[in-house]
């Protein structure tokens, strides 16, 4: 799902809106100096955080609680910013106004209004959503989908480090020393952040080498089913812009790695889009702050049915 265009801002602050102590907020590093050395080492080592990954559908969701309201999320990291349903909205107390406007990456028109500074937590672990967008979500995924109370996006880990382990079911926010041990492995690829909605929505492109330049793939793990290359640079990858249905892909994203799979061309604002028949197999390793990003090899399978193709229709 792509990110919106939002168009107000209002400052009403997260410690007014939710009324969470202010201890909550800090880091446990902090501290670390009333600690044993030893265990003041060994917890500096570990992530700050390690979060469930459920499956849901063909990509995975998160269960988060917002003012005592537990909810199911589906956890898309091309969301560009949070979104809740309005039920879940009137549940957690948070009155929408305003609006965010933009466009998703077929280029059809969503509007919705908007909640400031909505407080989350995930699994104890507090996070904020600047600007979050109050829509139905299920919609955006498929016809048949089945009630979700909203969408969670990387705006919510802006200036961290976290790694996605679809297939393991985890998401650790990292620690300096957590994140330079889980890189140690892994293999960089060149990306670029996306900052929309002037500058809330946060989303991850990588940047993929072809004869003419550089194509720029997006990241979405809210994608769950297939890979999309827009019709304009579908023959740089042995693809063929006229075929409506799915085709046999083998994309090389650079540094030996290739993502393949089934694949539509159709017409995008984006030149493509990574889902899960790609990121199921990986473990990805994003710097928010820097804009890097890692892969490595996922050590088990992913859950069944996660990242599978939908079944064509007929004659497609």
């Amino acid at each position: 799902m792509r990110a919106f265009a939002a168009e107000t801002r209002h400052p009403e602050s997260f410690m007014r809106m939710w009324g969470l102590p202010a201890f909550l907020l800090l880091s446990i590093p902090a501290f670390a100096g009333a600690l044993p050395d030893s265990v003041a080492a060994s917890a500096a080592t570990e992530p700050v955080a390690t979060l469930k990954l459920e499956p849901y559908r063909r990509s995975v969701a998160v269960r988060v609680v917002a003012n005592g309201k537990s909810g199911l999320f589906s956890f898309d990291t091309a969301g560009g910013h949070t979104v809740v349903s309005p039920e879940f909205a009137a549940r957690v107390g948070c009155t929408p106004w305003g609006r965010m406007g933009g466009y998703n990456m077929t280029g059809k028109r969503l509007d919705m209004a908007r909640c400031d500074d909505v407080g989350f937590e995930v699994d104890g672990f507090p996070l904020v959503a600047p600007v979050a967008g109050v829509m139905q979500v299920a919609p955006l995924m498929a016809a048949d989908a089945a009630p979700i109370d909203g969408l969670l996006a990387l705006d919510v880990f802006a200036g961290r480090t976290i790694t996605l382990d679809f297939a393991g079911g985890h998401l650790y926010v990292e620690s300096p020393a957590s994140a330079a041990r889980r890189i140690a492995d892994a293999r960089e690829m060149p990306v670029r952040l996306s900052r929309e909605a002037q500058g809330l929505a946060l989303a991850v492109e990588m940047e993929v080498p072809t004869p003419n330049g550089i194509v720029r793939f997006e990241v979405d793990s809210g994608n769950g089913g297939t890979l999309l290359v827009s019709k304009e640079y579908a023959t740089l990858f042995g693809l063929d812009p006229a075929k409506e249905g799915p085709q046999p892909a083998r994309i090389p994203l650079g540094g030996g790695i290739v993502a393949e799979g089934l694949a539509f061309v159709p017409e995008l604002n984006i030149d493509g889009n990574l889902g899960m028949p790609f990121l199921k197999d990986w473990v990805v390793t994003l710097d928010l702050a820097a804009g890097r990003m890692w892969l490595r090899r996922s050590d088990v399978p992913p859950p069944p049915g996660m990242g599978v193709p939908p079944v064509p229709a007929p004659g497609s």
